[in-house]
């Protein structure tokens, strides 16, 4: 051996290696969940189904109609949202669907503002409400501030029984205060590319700590 390597730089060495090959992993797998749920949207916008009843069986990403009658007074805005550098808010509306009561994220819009509830003919993607992640901020109910999608908090504040799921709608026309969004499963994001930099990075590592061992005193 041409220079003694201290056991703490040989930990440290191991641990940043694996800590980056960790990353690249969750990375191609996220790249993978991203093109599974693009070709999922794909196939659901050539089959729409028209929705009579929220049932447990409803698969995430389907492209779905349903006519119902939106509680304007209940809505809730998300915020701070942005789209394209501005910011704004979505604007979350539930709505009465037979005797069910179901979100629907109305889009993005840059100003909170009221409407007379009435029923409309609603087409967008749906999913199950995901359960809040552990780094997201918690809504201030109190003060009427919502940071995170939250059925239990949702329910609290609007008193209504929801089913636990919400649809992104897709079908704004003409309208001068909101912009469809689509959920975060259908993901722009090039994971591939950031799998491929904490690889190279990891790679990165092994050289200059192979330098740094073989160089001589």
């Amino acid at each position: 051996m041409k220079k003694n390597t201290s056991l703490p730089l040989l930990i440290t060495f191991s641990i940043s290696f694996f800590f980056l090959c960790i990353l690249g992993t969750w990375q191609l797998n996220k790249n993978y969940i991203k093109k599974k749920n693009n070709l999922i949207f794909n196939e659901a916008l050539n089959n729409p189904k028209q929705i009579l009843s929220f049932k447990e069986d409803i698969v995430n990403l389907n492209y779905v109609k349903f006519r119902g009658t939106a509680e304007q007074n209940k809505a809730i805005y998300l915020e701070p949202r942005t789209h394209k550098g501005k910011r704004g808010y979505h604007k979350i509306v539930p709505y009465k669907v037979g005797n069910q009561y179901i979100l629907v994220n109305k889009g993005f819009t840059k100003d909170k503002y009221k409407e007379t509830s009435k029923q409309d003919n609603i087409e967008g993607l749906i999913i199950r409400i995901p359960k809040p992640k552990f780094f997201e901020l918690e809504n201030d109910i109190k003060n009427n501030k919502w940071y995170t999608l939250s059925m239990n908090d949702f329910q609290k504040k609007i008193d209504l029984n929801l089913t636990p799921y919400i649809v992104y709608e897709q079908n704004i026309i003409n309208s001068n205060t909101r912009i469809a969004v689509k959920p975060n499963l259908i993901s722009k994001v090039n994971h591939l590319n950031y799998a491929l930099t904490w690889f190279f990075l990891s790679i990165t590592l092994c050289v200059i700590f192979s330098i740094y061992y073989n160089k001589t005193d």
